[in-house]
């Protein structure tokens, strides 16, 4: 028996979209699925049933998510989320109720998040920005950590039980808008990680140096982060290049920050630097995991 207050529906059911909706209705909420794919909604019910027990609502049809008093997006773009919420002339794309609760926990722009906020507060619905941090494995094990911009704070206040069942922290961070403006720079900031860090492997090995010693000297000395933790050793040292998190995120989520920066007024050679690296890398690579992106840079 479902206990918590929401009618939740899901929308983006796909690397983290899915194991994020599991954990929602493992919480016992009444769970509404929904995803470009017509089939996986009903897939992924069955998945659900089959690790949690509890009965999900599969929805071929964006419109049976009109139910639903709180609605969660994990979509790739902030345009997307937009057309899938919006029409083009800013009519509601799907018939929800005012007062409903609409987290999109995308990695979106956040001018276009405001402006998405803007329109659908025109009908009464809110608009919650709450992008997350963490890998597959966190969304499996709903240890995500997860940054929090709204404007309005019972809407805030209402997402925030749903976002428990999948985070382990909650970062409130401001007015809307302000998730996802944080989650661009902490990508910008692992992004420019990821792209010293091989600039260093690529250079020490050259010169005889095993890779495999030197992301152990880095993770015991001051060049240790979470790219070298979790990412050098099993997806670039072992050659798996499969961290989940595919290069035309990561580089969208760059260029995020450096439009961010721009729009401050913020001299950032740094991130136009790294920006640059992964443009060109997604430009020769395209739709690869973002740890493929060494295996460029070393040619060069």
């Amino acid at each position: 028996m479902n206990t918590q207050t929401e009618t939740v529906g899901f929308i983006g059911l796909g690397t983290m979209g899915s194991p994020m909706a599991t954990n929602i209705a493992a919480a016992g909420y009444e769970l509404y699925l929904h995803d470009a794919d017509p089939q996986r909604p009903a897939e992924l019910a069955e998945e659900i049933k089959t690790q949690t027990g509890k009965q999900t609502h599969p929805a071929a049809e964006s419109q049976a998510l009109s139910a639903c008093t709180l609605l969660v997006l994990m979509l790739p773009t902030s345009r997307i989320v937009r057309s899938v919420l919006l029409t083009e002339t800013g009519e509601l794309a799907i018939p929800l109720n005012p007062g409903t609760v609409v987290v999109d926990m995308s990695s979106s722009d956040p001018t276009e998040t405001v402006e998405t906020g803007w329109s659908l507060a025109q009908h009464g619905i809110h608009l919650v920005d709450a992008p997350v941090s963490g890998a597959r494995e966190r969304a499996v094990n709903g240890t995500l950590a997860i940054m929090m911009g709204a404007d309005d704070d019972d809407a805030a206040t209402r997402a925030t039980p749903v976002i428990e069942a999948m985070s382990r922290a909650i970062y409130r961070t401001g007015k809307l808008g302000t998730g996802h403006a944080m989650k661009a720079l902490n990508n910008f900031v692992a992004g420019a990680a990821v792209a010293a860090t091989s600039e260093a492997l690529t250079a020490g090995e050259r010169f005889g140096l095993d890779p495999a010693v030197m992301v152990d000297v880095l993770n015991d000395s001051t060049g240790q982060s979470f790219i070298t933790s979790h990412v050098l050793g099993p997806h670039v040292v072992q050659g798996r290049y499969a961290s989940g998190f595919a290069l035309p995120l990561i580089t969208k989520d760059i260029g995020i920050a450096r439009s961010l920066q721009e729009a401050v007024g913020h001299r950032a050679p740094v991130c136009d630097a790294v920006a640059e690296q992964f443009n060109t890398a997604l430009q020769s690579l395209g739709n690869v995991d973002h740890t493929e992106a060494y295996r460029h840079w070393k040619q060069d």
